[in-house]
């Protein structure tokens, strides 16, 4: 069975594949709201010395110049009616993008040819049923077709195989607070489940490959610790060799790869606690997507916006930013960066009362502008039910035109927490980036502790070095707030999207 496979990919393979694909030191309204498996190994693989992979080029050319884009969730994409309208709307304007639900924490939204996926897949839940006559019709019309796929919260997986799942220190299925089972980041045969169904979809027709919740969760400090029996390095080495497999494999069919990340990730300099470290996925996958809706920021996340929700232009202008010097300097640093995509919240959160408005026509040009201000020209607009007719007015007909501001500088204020993250380890992060691109980074101790679910015996908690032990990368201490800075709300879980 394809998932019994266990791939390793040894340094000399990877630099092959960096060196081809351009990256690493080289020049229906069911959806919620608001929408890490060994570091690579250097020895042989089970079936013995890995082939050198022939040279792939990368097809991030391929992608449109300019991408403004819609998530279509799996009801919506698979009702003629509304399919129609959400493809008038693209027709009309600058829309020419579809994010496409094909697998989610529900399971598989077409048929699949995979045995084991087809297992686990609800007759209810197939939504699309022609999946190659849906992205032909895409393609008719001139949209650029995304397959999101949810990666690591898959509970329906974690309870059909246990052994590939997190733990908690008794033994049993690790919950998370809302009830859910998560598959292990590190566990080789979770890659080989979600990249089968990958290479399935983009035989299919797809373009682009999205990987959401490619992530580990959240360690709220209510919640047993973490336990992944095949850990082998830290957080980040886990999400890096996951994404480095990815390439791997779908790059030979024509497909980007994406990864949909915390909008804080670019806003702090570590992993948010989830293995979601802004220079190490920029330096491997083909194009990032931080979720940065306004709604799911707190004051104090970015500097001068006590009100986000209330503060879209700002939001955007200065999380964006950061994302984008950061990038910059990665690039300086001599690694080719993904391309910036960020999400926009296309949804009202009335959840944060007096300090949310109903999103509109406006609160999406603001957020546009954010964007365009901070010398970016891509976006993909969020709203769980892929209902987007309330902000219809907010988009500019006829074809996508750049509207960028060349030569972003940072505003004094973004500059200084920038310097901030420079000292605080985002220098050593872009050194470690570029290793991990490579596949010669691994984290002994870090992979012992989130084996057992303890710190590294012997271990001083006082001299804890974030990607040097383990009490700071495989078995962290949540805050008492949300590790996603925001990107999961307690008091509304119901409102959540967090991959």
């Amino acid at each position: 069975m394809a998932m019994e496979r266990i791939r390793r990919l040894t340094a000399a393979s990877l630099a092959v594949l960096l060196a081809a694909c351009g990256g690493g030191d080289g020049a229906a309204d069911k959806g919620g709201a608001g929408g890490d498996s060994a570091a690579v190994a250097k020895g042989d693989s089970a079936g013995g010395a890995p082939k050198q992979q022939a040279a792939v080029a990368s097809p991030r050319g391929k992608a449109p110049p300019i991408i403004r884009g819609l998530y279509v969730n799996a009801y919506k994409a698979g009702s003629g009616t509304h399919r129609k309208r959400l493809i008038e709307i693209a027709d009309q304007t600058e829309i020419n993008a579809f994010v496409v639900d094909v697998k989610d924490e529900r399971g598989l939204h077409y048929v699949s040819q995979l045995t084991l996926q087809n297992e686990m897949t609800e007759d209810s839940e197939i939504t699309i049923r022609n999946p190659k006559a849906f992205t032909d019709t895409l393609r008719a019309h001139g949209i650029w077709s995304i397959a999101r796929i949810v990666v690591f919260k898959d509970p329906i997986l974690s309870k059909a195989m246990p052994d590939w799942s997190v733990k908690n220190p008794s033994g049993g299925l690790w919950v998370d607070k809302a009830g859910n089972t998560w598959v292990s980041p590190w566990d080789e045969r979770v890659w080989d489940y979600n990249l089968d169904i990958a290479e399935e979809v983009a035989r299919l027709g797809f373009d682009e490959i999205q990987f959401d919740y490619v992530r580990f969760a959240e360690p709220y400090r209510s919640l047993p610790t973490q336990v992944h029996p095949r850990a082998k390095g830290d957080r980040t080495d886990a999400i890096a060799a996951f994404l480095l497999e990815s390439r791997r494999r779908l790059h030979p069919l024509g497909v980007t790869v994406t990864a949909d990340v915390f909008g804080l990730s670019p806003n702090e300099g570590g992993d948010v606690n989830i293995g979601q470290q802004w220079e190490t996925i920029s330096a491997i996958a083909d194009h990032i997507l931080p979720m940065m809706y306004p709604s799911h920021y707190f004051p104090t996340h970015l500097p001068g916006v006590q009100r986000p929700d209330l503060m879209p232009y700002d939001v955007l202008f200065k999380s964006a930013g950061m994302a984008a010097w950061r990038s910059q300097q990665l690039q300086g640093a001599g690694v080719t960066p993904a391309r910036i995509v960020p999400w926009l919240q296309a949804f009202s959160a009335p959840w944060l009362g007096r300090n949310h408005q109903k999103y509109g026509p406006q609160q999406i040009r603001d957020q546009k502008r954010g964007v365009y201000d901070a010398g970016l020209d891509d976006w993909v607009l969020w709203h769980p039910g892929s209902n987007y007719e309330h902000i219809v007015a907010g988009l500019e007909t006829g074809e996508a035109q750049s509207r960028r501001k060349p030569d972003y500088t940072p505003p004094a204020d973004v500059m200084s927490w920038l310097q901030r993250f420079e000292r605080e380890g985002v220098r050593t992060a872009r050194e470690k980036a570029a290793q991990q691109a490579r596949g010669d980074v691994t984290d002994p101790a870090a992979a012992q502790a989130a084996k057992t679910g303890r710190p590294e015996p012997g271990a001083d908690s006082s001299r804890v070095q974030p990607g040097r032990n383990a009490p700071a990368e495989a078995a962290p201490a949540a805050a008492p707030t949300p590790a996603a800075g925001g990107q999961t709300n307690p008091s509304n879980p119901g409102q959540n999207r967090t991959p």
